[in-house]
C-alpha cells in the first residue's frame, strides 16, 4: 500500500454511549470514533480528554484517562493494544460498540492507513482470545462484498492484516477466515482471494478448514463462462502446499480426468507447484506428463484450442521437472 501511516500521537476518542438503536450506528460514525490519530486535534497538547461530566451523560464510553490509568507505554502501539485489552477486559459492554464503529467501509476507503493500523492493533490486542466479535468484525473485511467488491479500492496490505490478525485470535478466527473462500468471491475479485491465500501460506496452520478453502478455490472456483484466474489459481496451489496436508490435497485433485477437463486450469496449478518447490510432487508430476503425452500422441491430427491448451501444460510440466532435477543436483 502506499500511503504511508500517520505517525503522530493518537488516542481513541471519548464517546457517549447511547442506548442501542437503529440510528446507533450512525451515531458512532458521527463520533469519529475509527481515528486514534484525531486525538490531538480534541484534546488540549500534552494532555488527556477530561472525563464526561456524570451528571450529564448515562452509561458513557470511558475516557483514555480511566482506561489508562496513569500508566506509561515504551510506544503509542503498545498503549493501543493495553486501551483494547482493557475495553475488552474491564468494559465489556463498550466492546462490540468500539469495533463496530471502527471497522466501517468509509475508513477503508477513505483513511486506509488509520483502518490498517486499528486492525493490526485488534489481532494482536486479541491474540488467542478467540473473541466473537473481533471474529465477527474482522470477518466483514475479508468476506463481506463491500469491502472486496469493485466499488471500492482494493487495498490488500489491509487484507492481509485482516486475515493475520483472525489467524491470530483463535480457532474461530481461523474458521470465519476460510468462510471468506467462496466462488462468489472469486468472481468479483480473485486477487483479494489470493492475497488471503498468501497470508495463510505464512502462517503455514495444518487447519482442516484452510486446506478445503484452498483446494475449492485452485481446483473448483471458476467464472460464470468456466473460465479460471490464473494468478489465484496458482497462489492458492502454492499456499495450499505450504500447510501439513496440502501436498495429500493435490494429489487427489491432480488427476489425470481433471486434468483433461480443463488442462487451462491445471498449468497455473503446475506454476503452484512449481513457485513451491514442491518437488516431493516429482513422482505425480511424472506420471501426469506422461499421460498428457499420450492424450496430445492421439490429438495429433486434432489441431485447436484444447490440444494448444495440453501443449502449454506440457512444457510447464518439462520445466518444473527440470528445475526440480536441478535444485535436487545442487543439494547433493
Amino acid at each position: 500500500m502506499s500511503e504511508v501511516a500517520n505517525e503522530s500521537p493518537r488516542h481513541y476518542l471519548n464517546m457517549t454511549q447511547h442506548p442501542r438503536n437503529p440510528g446507533f450506528h450512525g451515531i458512532l460514525l458521527g463520533l469519529a470514533l475509527t481515528a486514534l490519530s484525531l486525538w490531538p486535534v480534541l484534546a488540549p497538547l500534552g494532555g488527556r480528554a477530561a472525563e464526561p461530566d456524570s451528571a450529564d451523560v448515562t452509561n458513557t464510553f470511558p475516557s483514555v484517562a480511566e482506561v489508562i490509568g496513569g500508566r506509561t507505554f515504551e510506544n503509542l502501539t503498545e498503549e493501543d493494544i493495553f486501551f483494547l485489552r482493557a475495553i475488552h477486559d474491564h468494559y465489556s459492554d463498550h466492546w462490540s460498540d468500539l469495533l463496530e464503529a471502527n471497522i466501517i467501509v468509509n475508513d477503508y476507503v477513505l483513511s486506509p492507513a488509520k483502518f490498517q493500523r486499528f486492525v493490526d492493533e485488534l489481532g494482536e490486542a486479541m491474540r488467542g482470545q478467540n473473541d466473537p466479535d473481533a471474529c465477527k468484525n474482522l470477518a466483514l473485511i475479508t468476506g463481506n462484498e463491500e469491502f472486496y467488491g469493485g466499488n471500492n479500492a482494493y487495498r490488500p496490505d489491509i487484507f492481509q492484516a485482516a486475515a493475520r490478525a483472525l489467524i491470530k485470535i483463535g480457532p474461530d478466527g481461523r474458521k470465519a477466515l476460510a468462510r471468506a473462500f467462496t466462488e462468489s468471491h472469486y468472481r468479483e475479485n480473485p486477487a483479494s482471494l489470493a492475497d488471503l491465500a498468501e497470508a495463510i501460506g505464512e502462517a503455514r496452520l495444518p487447519e482442516p478448514e484452510f486446506i478445503r478453502a484452498l483446494a475449492a478455490t485452485a481446483f473448483d472456483f471458476s467464472t460464470t463462462n468456466g473460465a479460471i484466474y490464473p494468478h489465484c489459481t496458482t497462489s492458492a496451489v502454492k499456499n495450499l502446499l505450504c500447510l501439513e496436508g496440502g501436498p495429500a490435497a493435490v494429489r487427489e485433485h491432480a488427476r489425470l480426468e481433471k486434468i483433461f477437463d480443463n488442462p487451462g486450469r491445471f498449468q497455473s496449478v503446475v506454476d503452484g507447484i512449481a513457485a513451491a518447490h514442491a518437488s516431493e510432487l516429482t513422482t505425480n508430476l511424472v506420471a501426469i506428463q506422461a499421460g498428457v503425452r499420450a492424450r496430445l500422441a492421439a490429438l495429433a491430427n486434432s489441431p485447436g484450442g484444447y490440444k494448444d491448451d495440453l501443449h502449454e501444460l506440457e512444457a510447464r510440466l518439462e520445466r518444473t521437472l527440470a528445475n526440480f532435477e536441478e535444485n535436487k543436483k545442487g543439494v547433493d
